[in-house]
């Protein structure tokens, strides 16, 4: 099914009518934003009851209960007809059905992760919560990740503390205690189509009322500062093997002095631009492989192979995380976990390819003849950076070379 709000989708779609712009000043990682549209149409087909079931039937790794009212959180096979009847059970008894990293499976809720990660650089998970009428499943309590609540069917009212509880370091939990509200709080029903974004380390709580609700939770996968703090000095140690060797002999008896000046001098040396400017570089090149790769059509095209021709349509792949970098003689391109190596010449096409969601392949600038156009389309057809659109109709037919071209450089 066709679903608009994944076709135009953007951070500024997703948290619309605010703007961008208000939205990083006022409330990223500051403040809750409550979005009231009064169009239940926003995310339709996004993701539907009907896909709910579907996704359950399909024997997801587990699927989880929560019941507040009763305190029952539970998980239960999918897979096994003693797990699907606890599932069903705990259902009818009030409690909800959560499925967790179901963008893993699921192509349109994939999309909105990787979508969302090629634009903000943060890697995305999403969790489905279903919930019977005047069903609640977790007490009040705060997350150690940002989320992003898009309501897809049906309501639910929430209540999200005014003033954040705490800022938690990375990978910090809530403890059992202090799961309440406290003072002021935002007390409102989201409805469908509505979205709520509540940065980490504030308390709040949800339940339904007379209707059932499901919504997603997108969650952020934060890049922290300490993280690239520690691959500076990573970075600092693995270029000099001085500071791989151990504190002083009776350092921990000894005045502190020698130490803080040692360290000193260890952040000076850090402090220098060139060898920053490396480290953060090194830093975003390894981000590449640990945001997902969609790979959909690269096994049909390998199995059932198409020629191209110049009139044909393609476009950069959505979502697609990737790092160019520009030498004197190559072009490389990080995709996955591999470097795509091209010939410089190819740096305008690349530009031109990589950022284009739809394109005709004899519209490709620069200076590349005919034959090479169709041969750097299909090198990034194999590679999975450029999909395949609707064909062109008329103009010149030219099949490509063998894949073995020396056109484009080797991996």
């Amino acid at each position: 099914m066709s679903c608009e709000f994944l076709e135009n989708l953007s951070l500024a779609s997703l948290v619309a009518p605010t703007s961008v712009e208000e939205f990083r000043s006022l409330f990223w990682e500051r403040q809750p934003l409550i979005i009231h549209r009064k169009n239940p149409h926003y995310y339709h087909n996004l993701f539907t009851l009907s896909d709910f079931d579907t996704a359950v039937r399909r024997s997801p790794e587990y699927v989880k209960t929560a019941n507040a009212a009763k305190a029952k959180n539970a998980k239960f096979s999918a897979a096994m007809t003693q797990g699907r009847e606890a599932i069903l059970a705990q259902m009818r008894e009030g409690g909800t059905l959560i499925l967790d990293h179901i963008h893993h499976q699921d192509e349109k809720l994939g999309l909105l992760c990787r979508v969302m990660a090629a634009e903000t650089g943060y890697r995305y998970q999403t969790n489905l919560y279903l919930t019977p009428a005047n069903g609640r499943g977790f007490s009040a309590h705060w997350d150690n990740h940002d989320v992003f609540i898009l309501q897809v069917v049906g309501s639910k009212d929430w209540k999200i503390e005014k003033d954040r509880r705490v800022f938690p370091a990375k990978m910090e939990a809530m403890s059992d205690e202090g799961r309440e509200l406290r003072g002021d709080v935002h007390s409102f029903r989201l409805e469908q189509g509505d979205l709520i974004y509540i940065p980490r380390g504030f308390v709040h709580a949800a339940e339904c009322g007379a209707e059932p609700s499901l919504h997603i939770t997108l969650g952020v996968t934060g890049m922290f500062w300490e993280d690239l703090m520690g691959a500076a000095v990573r970075a600092a140690v693995l270029q000099d093997e001085q500071l791989r060797a151990y504190l002083p002999l009776g350092f921990n008896s000894s005045p502190a002095e020698a130490l803080v000046s040692r360290m000193k001098g260890i952040f000076r040396q850090m402090a220098d631009e060139g060898f920053l400017q490396g480290v953060v570089d090194q830093y975003l090149d390894e981000l590449v492989p640990q945001h997902d790769m969609e790979i959909s059509g690269q096994i049909l095209d390998h199995f059932q192979p198409k020629p191209l021709a110049l009139a044909d349509r393609v476009g950069a792949r959505r979502g697609a995380v990737l790092r160019i970098h520009a030498a004197e003689d190559t072009v490389r391109v990080n995709y996955g976990a591999r470097t795509i190596t091209f010939a410089a010449f190819f740096r305008e096409a690349l530009d031109y390819a990589l950022h284009q969601p739809e394109f005709v392949i004899s519209d490709i600038p620069g200076e590349l003849q005919d034959e090479e156009k169709l041969v750097f389309v299909e090198r990034l057809l194999e590679e999975g950076l450029l999909v395949r659109k609707t064909s062109g109709q008329g103009g010149k037919i030219t099949r490509i070379p063998s894949r073995r071209s020396p056109v484009a450089a080797g991996r």
